[in-house]
């Protein structure tokens, strides 16, 4: 699984990427754990400040 999201301005930037792997453990349960990355800040006149976020993730996910 691949998922992203990213935002840019003159204001600044941001950054979401998430790189999981999931597994099927039957016909409704699902498990996922992966990789995320978040990444942003600003750089204008008056602020210059950025951050960068390395996760691990896990999670779960149930089909109803």
């Amino acid at each position: 699984m691949l998922d992203g999201d990213a935002l840019a301005a003159p204001q600044g930037r941001a950054e979401d990427v998430l790189i999981a792997l999931t597994y099927q453990i039957n016909q409704r349960l699902f498990l996922k754990g992966g990789y995320r990355l978040l990444e942003g800040g600003a750089e204008n006149n008056t602020v210059y400040t950025f951050s960068m976020f390395h996760y691990g993730v896990i999670g779960f996910h149930l089909k109803l």
